[in-house]
């Protein structure tokens, strides 16, 4: 592939992923990124999605609602908020193919909402468990084998059972090769010029700014100097302590470095921000790191 041009690799994920891809799941969060056109970071939907995470962190840890402390969900927020940053910075698009369940046994969840353990009070349940999640803007999903939708015997008794003696029923999918999407020329060279434009202001302005702070320094140096009177001490001077004045100087400093700092994170922000996946591809490609690496610390010079 040119080195000259982002490229993205045909990528499927396939297997048992040993839950359904249910709404405020972590490994569904590997989905949030599903629209082609997808512009911004993934952004949590409030308090309904927080209850999605809230059931499906109980479930992971197959333990009631109310048993879930704080500190859980809390760790279950990161770990979700870490997998679409992940799937963010890498531009993937993913899809999941749309087979249907291929376990049916006993539903473990329906004894977790009340804590009840009663063999009685449990039946069978069709699981979703087994996927194919595949790149969506390089890889057409064609064809894919149907599951327990055609099986009515193991639907009813479950699975493994006399005849499938697995208790997850087999899967596979066909998949067409699409070329790479590529943006525009004439909108990369656009897109590549804004950036070297916003890279020079900001050097440009943390150039003035340290100039500034750096010509205060020198004024201020030479207005102590002129007011204190050197006396000549045969033994070794103490290291003095810095002139008050010179103290506010350098935390005036800091905070205006500071301020700088915040200033410029926010103006690369709102630049990636409302970008679409081929134009952060290409930002990507020409900064050699995430765009939300270079959003937090810049491209080191």
């Amino acid at each position: 592939f040119s080195s000259h041009q982002p490229y993205a690799l045909p990528l499927i994920i396939a297997g048992d992923y040993n839950c359904e891809l249910s709404i405020g799941s972590c490994v569904s969060a590997f989905l949030s990124n599903s629209d082609d056109n997808n512009s911004s970071p993934p952004k949590d939907e409030g308090k309904e999605m927080d209850e999605y995470k809230l059931r499906e962190c109980a479930a992971a840890l197959r333990i009631p609602l109310t048993f879930v402390t704080p500190d859980q969900l809390k760790q279950w927020h990161s770990l979700y908020e870490d997998v679409q940053t992940y799937v963010y910075d890498n531009c993937w698009v993913l899809r999941r193919t749309k087979t249907g369940p291929t376990r049916m046994a006993v539903d473990h969840d329906e004894s977790i909402d009340d804590g009840s353990t009663h063999s009685t009070d449990l039946c069978l349940k069709p699981w979703k468990l087994d996927h194919f999640v595949y790149t969506s803007n390089t890889l057409e999903a064609i064809k894919h084998w149907s599951t327990l939708e055609d099986d009515a015997e193991s639907s009813k008794i479950g699975l493994p059972n006399e005849r499938v003696p697995t208790d997850h029923l087999p899967l596979a999918a066909m998949f067409k090769i699409h070329p790479h999407p590529q943006l525009d020329e004439g909108l990369r060279k656009q897109l590549l010029a804004s950036l070297e434009e916003l890279e020079l202001k900001q050097d440009a302005d943390t150039r003035n700014t340290n100039a500034a702070i750096d010509n205060e320094k020198i004024s201020l140096e030479e207005k102590l100097e002129l007011q204190e009177r050197v006396v000549v001490e045969e033994k070794p001077k103490r290291k003095k302590k810095p002139h008050p004045e010179m103290i506010q100087h350098i935390r005036q400093s800091r905070a205006l470095k500071k301020q700088l700092k915040q200033t410029q994170t926010e103006e690369r922000k709102q630049f990636v921000s409302g970008r679409c996946v081929l134009e952060r591809m290409e930002l990507q490609h020409a900064l050699k790191m995430t765009c939300n690496e270079w959003i937090e610390k810049g491209r080191a010079k």
